[in-house]
Parts: C-alpha cells; sequence; structure tokens
C-alpha cells in the first residue's frame, strides 16, 4: 500500500511495466532507507521482489549480490546497546509484573527459553494435566513455533520448574477454571490470545519500572538470558542445543535422541533458574560469630608459638651466662 501510494499506481499498473521500470521505481522507493533503516529496506525490497510477476512471469532484476548496484549492507545497530539480563535483573523485570498473567508470561519466557511467537501460541492443553508437577514439560513443534521449519527441526522439549511452575499453576486455575482445551494459555478480556504487541508493551513497562533502560531490552532478551544461564550448567552442549531448539551440526543431528525426555529433563534441572535468596540476619551473625572463633583459634596458636619461643630464649640466655662463670 505505501509502496504503491509513493508510486501513485496500483500493483496491476506497476505489474503491467517492463521489468526495468518495474526495477527502478523499487529502488527509488527503498534507496531513501538503506542509510538509517538498511534492515527495513532489506525486507521492503524482498517483498516488492517476491511479490512482483510481470505480464510474462519475469521477475524483477535487481543487482544484488556482495558489492552489486543494488546490494545492501545489514547493519545490526542494537548489538551495541543490547543488554543481557543476568538472573538477578530478570527477577527484578518479574517481579515489576501488574498481575498474575503478566508475572506468569516473563517467568514462562525465562525459564523455558522460547521465542515470543510459541509463547502467544502456547493453549491451556499444553499444561493442563501437569500443573500438579514440580516441572512442567512444554512440547515446542512447527505448529507453536514456526521458526522450526527453517532449521529442519521437529520439535524439542523445554520446561518451567520452581516459582515459574508454581506461578503458572496459581494462573491457570484462577483463569482457566472453566476453560476448554483448545483455549489459549495467555489470552485478554475478552478471552482472545495475547499478542506479540501486547506482550512487548507490557515487558516495556516492566522494563522501566525496574529502573532499566527501555531501548537496551526486549521480549527476545529474556530467551537470550535463559541462554545464559544454559551455558553455565555442566552439561553436554547437545543438550544446550536442545533446550534452545537449535539444530546440531555435522553429524550430531543424527546421534542425538530428541525422544528421550528423561535425558533432557536431567539436563534442564542443572541449569539453576532459581531466584537468589538473600541471607537472614541468624545466618549473618552465625557467619561473624564463626569468623570471630577462628580469629580467637588463630590468636591463640600465634601466642602459645611466641610463648615457647621465649621460653627457648631464656633457656638459651640461661646457658649463656652459666659458661662464662
Amino acid at each position: 500500500m505505501h509502496f504503491c501510494e509513493a508510486i501513485g499506481m496500483t500493483p496491476e499498473e506497476w505489474r503491467r511495466l517492463d521489468k526495468f521500470e518495474a526495477r527502478d521505481l523499487a529502488w527509488k522507493y527503498v534507496q531513501p532507507k538503506v542509510k538509517e533503516h538498511s534492515a527495513v529496506a532489506k525486507n521492503n525490497l524482498a517483498a516488492l521482489k517476491n511479490w512482483y510477476r510481470n505480464l510474462n512471469g519475469e521477475r524483477l532484476p535487481f543487482d544484488s549480490g556482495r558489492g552489486g548496484k543494488h546490494h545492501i549492507h545489514s547493519i545490526r545497530k542494537k548489538a551495541a546497546y543490547e543488554k543481557i539480563p543476568n538472573k538477578e535483573e530478570v527477577y527484578r523485570v518479574v517481579d515489576m509484573a501488574s498481575s498474575l498473567r503478566d508475572k506468569a508470561i516473563l517467568l514462562t519466557l525465562f525459564q523455558s527459553g522460547i521465542r515470543l511467537n510459541a509463547l502467544c501460541s502456547l493453549l491451556y492443553s499444553h499444561v493442563k494435566d501437569q500443573l500438579d508437577n514440580d516441572i512442567i514439560m512444554l512440547k515446542i513443534t512447527w505448529d507453536i513455533d514456526e521458526k522450526l521449519r527453517g532449521s529442519s527441526i521437529p520439535f524439542y522439549y523445554t520446561f518451567v520448574n520452581g516459582e515459574g511452575a508454581e506461578t503458572l499453576r496459581q494462573y491457570c486455575e484462577l483463569k482457566h477454571k472453566r476453560s476448554e482445551a483448545d483455549t489459549p494459555l495467555f489470552y485478554t478480556r475478552s478471552r482472545r490470545v495475547m499478542s506479540e504487541t501486547a506482550i512487548f508493551m507490557m515487558f516495556k513497562r516492566c522494563i522501566r519500572r525496574a529502573g532499566f533502560d527501555t531501548r537496551t531490552m526486549w521480549p527476545h532478551s529474556m530467551r537470550k538470558a535463559f541462554r545464559k544461564i544454559v551455558r553455565q550448567a555442566n552439561i553436554d552442549d547437545e543438550d544446550k542445543e536442545q533446550l534452545m531448539g537449535h539444530a546440531l551440526r555435522g553429524s550430531r543431528e543424527a546421534y542425538f535422541d530428541r525422544h528421550d525426555v528423561e535425558l533432557t529433563r536431567e539436563a534442564y534441572q542443572k541449569c539453576n533458574f532459581a531466584r537468589e535468596v538473600p541471607e537472614g540476619e541468624v545466618t549473618k551473625l552465625r557467619r561473624r560469630l564463626e569468623d570471630e572463633q577462628s580469629k580467637r583459634m588463630l590468636n591463640e596458636m600465634r601466642l602459645e608459638k611466641l610463648e615457647r619461643e621465649l621460653e627457648a630464649t631464656r633457656k638459651l640466655l640461661k646457658e649463656m651466662l652459666e659458661g662464662k662463670k
């Protein structure tokens, strides 16, 4: 629509043009965006190339190879100021959630590492029979996460445990008392699936309340925080990639058993997603007392050593005096 308004033509009129004339109009529309928004320009150009077919079935003849006239070099500007939160910072954001639903969303994103589009595709049936378990399993398939198709991954398993599982259970008990199996897991007041945009705005509000710069984090940052925890765990690289839903390189994919849920569950449980509990006053006093006792024992040992050295010195002086006499 924006392109047709810019060139003053209907889609069919543009398609009737010669392929070189149509290409020049498309490039003229995209070129002003290249410097400031290279990724947007690249996506717009790809959309126009995929849509265009003239009456003879010809494509737009762009010279878009590396170094070509129509090549667009994408620059990832956000990587310069992106912040991947650690566990403490994640829970600061979670604590800023204004509802049980929002808290369950944030914890599910962090503890399972699923993408935002997958979260929006989850149904009540995916967790309905697991709410009494300490750990909730999620089987992510093509129907849930469309990006798996591009990597030819049929499915992968991930989990939610601890505080995330308990919050999800409380949310379902409150909001899914009379829900059908195909009800969206996270829905709005009108019982429609919560959109990615709505979750994005909710996440930005929590970021702002937690005192972070809203330009440095977005919902995908939760997946990267999940990756940071998984990377630190003492598990095999294959298990790390499986929990992320990544394809395994080379022959490792052929020898990895994606159907072994228990093995994947054991690997997940070695990843520490639990909140760090601050020390209580009693624990601090006990530790201080132990430190004082250790210092006192060390001082007593030093004192005994000095007394032995002093006694030896006295004996030596006495022997020297007796020898002189």
